[in-house]
């Protein structure tokens, strides 16, 4: 808690220097004249923090938030939000707190943060600024009182200057009635509406999917008895899991806030769960596993017992929660300059966006805020950002760093894009342990593989394949084959290697008696022809490296998304051009359609839709290395394309179909 001596203090000092803010001023006085008030009774929990409400003040206490209000219909407001986790500096955190909660007006005066010690050691900020809302100006005061990695934000609101002079005292008296829990207490999950004790959960024995596979479990259908971390689904950018679900055997779960049951139902291409007893009772989610482990989605949780019912994402304890949390970081702006482009179509200059610590940027001279959101959707590959102040003032936008190192700022008002190249962040890509080795029986295949089929989907008006889909096998002659198509290189098939999952990073193979076997999958016909294989009625033919090959010409690849009986649908496409002396160009452009209709399917009346469309260019030079072809772009931004082409019937590579990175590219040469 703030000593009695220190706040008035610190906040005279705060505004004699933020002259900007001379409505502020009248808070000194009142400050002083209140110095000697003390905690009254009828104290209050909040979280783990417990004070008392000034005289003639009514409390509300929803989801850990306090919210004050004065008897009687009077003007102005308090908020008190306790049990804030700090990462990282203080004076960042609260900078940043302040943006956001301010950003639903326009900021018009703002006092800089003031930083000042109390005799017990706790750090005590202080700010203040005007908002402008459609109905009037706001004058709002900003203070959080640190201990540690703990804190407590107090914001008094006020439609006048008036007003805000007439509740500065209890402001002032609210603060000082806070009273933190003992040290060693911990906060309570905080954003879930999770209620009701919290006890200490016992350690449970890590198991990846490779343990859980050899005790007879299958990691896609069922739950690994295991800790999960759960992140809520809300706007922020918070690190730190709001709850702790472990998994036990038999279909039992544990948290800090009570057990219960939870059962797991295939359903199609998809493994739903629900959940019962405990503080997840009447949830269901579905569970998700790849290479890094698992993630359970949870929907609904306190439905029926809470005021809103909340989602979470629950990942893996280990590589899985690792990999999210390496996301996150990708997700959030780096302190840099990014050069912007106008995407209007003029190709201007938008001038340099600097990205600046504690939620702060600066453009064409003006300074102002921005707040990061990834939490709200955990699936994205980006952040959205709100800005307030300055240039952007009400702008929106985007936020994401890819696998090739390119950081990419998109503002929707103005429409530009902002970009920086810097070295790509590892991303971790396989485990530790090695892969066993094959069992006695398999293997006797070598060579990497593939075939293509026309798309079924793109028949029926849906996106599927784009056209054609393609299939990849890569065969170790020990018994191991890679059955996906590789990214970058053909070194990712290398079957001595296993997943972060624990898991190979190939599937066990036989090939006898004119059947082939790989993993679970039910045998299908095999047979050799020539250096191809046939399997299952389908030409698989050696990949051929594009490497000693002359590239020319222009190719280009078509994708679509949605259709059929989709409101949206949307049509890209890439031209690839190769130039003379090891040179490209690259043009992409698209756009997708979406449709609301009184049915909500394409059949229904048309009631309004939107269209948005987009072209980029860039060139560089390239080089092939084996299966890997490399552009570099003129900003140093460099991209490492997994390409091949199939035999033609002389034996040379076939130049008139490529296959680059994924996608399918072709030319109109015969």
């Amino acid at each position: 808690m703030p000593s009695r001596s220190a706040l008035p203090a610190v906040l005279a000092r705060l505004f004699r220097r933020c002259p900007a803010l001379r409505w502020a001023r009248a808070l000194l006085p009142v400050l002083l004249g209140v110095s000697l008030l003390g905690v009254r009774a009828g104290a209050v929990q909040v979280g783990t923090l417990n004070l008392t409400p000034p005289s003639g003040w009514t409390v509300r206490v929803e989801k850990g938030v306090a919210t004050l209000m004065p008897a009687g219909g009077a003007a102005g407001v308090m908020l008190v939000i306790p049990d804030q986790t700090i990462t990282g500096d203080a004076r960042a955190w609260f900078t940043t707190s302040v943006g956001q909660l301010s950003s639903d007006g326009q900021v018009t005066e703002r006092t800089d943060v003031q930083v000042s010690t109390t005799p017990a050691g706790a750090s005590l900020l202080t700010a203040g600024a005007a908002v402008r809302l459609a109905q009037g100006t706001q004058y709002r005061a900003y203070i959080a009182s640190v201990s540690g990695t703990r804190a407590t934000l107090y914001v008094l609101v006020a439609p006048s200057r008036e007003v805000f002079t007439a509740r500065q005292a209890d402001f002032v008296a609210l603060v000082r009635s806070g009273r933190a829990p003992a040290a060693g207490v911990p906060a309570p999950a905080t954003g879930g509406g999770l209620t009701g004790p919290k006890a200490a959960l016992p350690a449970v024995k890590p198991m990846n999917a490779a343990q859980f596979v050899a005790a007879g479990g299958d990691p896609a259908t069922a739950v690994i008895p295991d800790e999960f971390r759960c992140y809520q689904e809300k706007r922020g950018s918070g690190v730190t899991p709001e709850l702790v679900l472990q998994i036990l055997p038999g279909g039992k779960y544990r948290t800090p806030y009570g057990a219960g049951s939870y059962t797991v139902k295939r359903d199609g291409s998809l493994t739903r769960t629900a959940w019962t007893g405990g503080v997840l009772d009447g949830a269901s989610g579905y569970l998700d596993f790849g290479d890094d482990g698992q993630q359970l989605s949870l929907h609904d949780v306190g439905e029926g017992t809470l005021d809103d019912a909340s989602d979470f994402e629950c990942y893996q304890r280990g590589p899985r929660e690792n990999r999210q949390l390496l996301d996150f970081k990708l997700r959030t702006p780096a302190v840099a300059a990014y050069p912007c482009t106008l995407t209007d179509g003029s190709g201007r200059s938008g001038g340099t966006l600097e990205i600046l610590a504690g939620g702060a940027y600066r453009l064409g001279g003006q300074s102002g805020h921005y707040s990061v959101d990834f939490r709200s959707d955990q699936d994205q590959e980006w952040s959205d950002l709100e800005f307030t102040g300055g240039a952007l003032q009400g702008a929106s936008g985007t936020y994401g760093e890819d696998a090739t190192g390119l950081r990419t700022l998109r503002v929707y008002r103005p429409r530009m894009e902002c970009t920086r190249v810097v070295k790509p962040t590892p991303l971790p890509r396989y485990g530790a342990a090695k892969a066993p080795a094959p069992p006695r029986g398999s293997g006797g295949l070598s060579g990497a593989y593939a075939t293509w089929y026309p798309d079924p989907l793109a028949a029926m008006g849906l996106g599927g394949c784009s056209g054609l889909c393609w299939d990849v096998y890569v065969f170790d002659k020990a018994g191991y084959v890679f059955t996906a198509e590789p990214d970058a290189s053909l070194d990712e098939a290398d079957c001595t290697r296993t997943h972060p999952n624990g898991l190979p990073v190939c599937e066990v193979y036989r090939a006898q008696g004119g059947q082939l076997v790989i993993g679970r999958d039910k045998p299908v016909p095999f047979a050799k022809a020539g250096a191809a294989l046939k399997i299952d009625g389908r030409t698989y033919q050696l990949l051929q490296s594009l490497a000693g090959v002359k590239l020319s010409g222009t190719y280009t690849s078509d994708s679509f998304v949605g259709g059929g009986a989709s409101t949206v649908s949307g049509a890209f496409r890439t031209t690839l051009t190769f130039l003379p002396q090891g040179k490209f160009t690259r043009e992409r452009s698209g756009g997708v359609s979406a449709t609301t209709t009184d049915t909500g399917t394409n059949a229904g009346t048309v009631t309004g839709g939107a269209t948005v469309t987009s072209e980029r260019r860039g060139g560089g030079t390239y080089r092939v290395t084996g299966f890997t072809v490399e552009l570099t772009f003129g900003g140093g931004h460099v991209e490492k394309l997994f390409g091949y082409a199939l035999p033609g019937k002389d034996g040379w590579p076939q130049l008139d179909l490529l296959r680059l990175g994924g996608s399918t590219y072709t030319t109109g040469r015969k």
